[in-house]
């Protein structure tokens, strides 16, 4: 019987197999190629797509969720980059220290309070020149605030298999977003690039394509 043994093994104890392939994968995403053996190439190379197709999709559905809310389109990403700043409301404000003791917090110097409450009011603000209905404008807060809850869910996924915190913000960075959002998989190339001195393992060129 061969349980939890399908795949490609490349000739390797798991763990060392498991960190190689992390490995592998990691530079693939930050540095936009690698250089491997095609065997490892081809033996990791699904995984790799599938973590992608999981940072796009989560991402997908969070701003889903709020154009379920939002009518407008175009106030989808001022919500979500609003809602990433601070985690707030339009009936919030800043306790004082009065309050803070009551509520057996330690006391900040007044100044500090000053430009938490100025940031607030900022924040208020810029919410309400979004959208001018308070009650309209806090569903539309409090959804962008659900889609991020959404898309964590997809980065603590991926982080379990690949547990670089570079490599995961790069897959939820907006910019890797439009450059993917339109593709249903195939989002690597394979291209070979001659045979290994001394083995003579085919080598290959890995690489996320460029064109969206």
């Amino acid at each position: 019987m061969r349980h939890r043994k399908a795949g490609n093994r490349i000739n390797m104890p798991e763990p060392r197999r498991r960190a190689a392939f992390r490995s592998l994968i990691e530079g693939l995403i930050r540095y936009e190629h690698v250089t491997t053996t095609e065997a490892r190439a081809k033996a990791i190379k699904a995984e790799a797509e599938r973590l992608i197709t999981i940072a796009l999709n989560g991402h997908k559905r969070a701003l889903a969720h709020i154009r379920e809310v939002v009518e407008d389109d175009a106030l989808v990403l001022p919500l979500w980059e609003l809602a990433g700043e601070a985690n707030f409301s339009l009936t919030t404000e800043i306790p004082t220290n009065e309050e803070r003791a009551a509520a057996n917090r330690y006391p900040v110097r007044e100044e500090v309070l000053q430009q938490k409450r100025a940031d607030l009011e900022d924040r208020k603000k810029r919410l309400r020149q979004l959208i001018r209905d308070d009650e309209k404008a806090s569903a539309g807060l409090q959804a962008a605030r659900e889609g991020r809850v959404i898309e964590l869910h997809a980065r603590r996924t991926i982080l379990k298999h690949l547990p670089s915190k570079i490599a995961v913000s790069k897959l939820f960075d907006p910019a890797f977003f439009e450059r993917f959002e339109h593709r249903a998989g195939g989002y690597t190339r394979l291209t070979r690039v001659g045979r290994r001195v001394g083995d003579g393992s085919e080598m290959v060129r890995w690489e996320l394509i460029q064109e969206s």
